[in-house]
């Protein structure tokens, strides 16, 4: 039996499970979920003031931001194939993505971090984990007329249903 993970809203792509949860699935894998980008909520701005940012990264994450320039708080994000944030670094450490969208409290793992106005203001793209289905994509599909057994085959590649 297949776990048939399931999420919101992706930022276009779904992403692989060991990008998450460390354990490499051969039906969680990234597709396409392109309809995704016109759900309510797709796109979502926050701001943070530096001392937010500052405290969540010292109790979630041990970090101190204390003598550092907070535009040096973050660096250049790599990401997956997938667009989700792998990892970051973070004043000097090497930071996941999964782990500061916890800390700061974020929608989604894609996201974009930038300096405004004495703070920060983030990006998030998508909602949720964006590993498996998408219930915005799958919505998509069945109001495209694809049927409930063609939206599994799509978001959980190379299973098969059986009764």
């Amino acid at each position: 039996p297949a776990g048939a993970s399931y999420f919101a809203i992706s930022n276009g792509m779904t992403e692989a499970s060991e990008n998450v949860w460390d354990a490499p699935l051969p039906y969680l894998r990234p597709v396409d979920s392109s309809a995704d980008r016109a759900a309510d909520g797709y796109e979502v701005t926050i701001t943070l003031s530096d001392a937010q940012v500052s405290a969540a990264l010292a109790s979630a994450l041990g970090l101190s931001t204390a003598g550092v320039d907070p535009a040096a708080w973050f660096g250049r994000p790599a990401l997956t194939a997938s667009g989700y944030v792998a990892s970051l670094p973070v004043c000097g450490q090497t930071v996941s993505g999964g782990a500061l969208r916890s800390t700061l409290g974020l929608r989604s793992a894609c996201f974009d971090i930038r300096r405004q106005d004495g703070g920060f203001a983030i990006t998030t793209r998508g909602y949720g984990h964006g590993v498996g289905l998408s219930q915005w994509g799958a919505k998509a599909m069945a109001e495209a007329g694809q049927s409930w057994i063609e939206i599994l085959a799509h978001y959980f590649p190379g299973t098969s249903l059986e009764g």
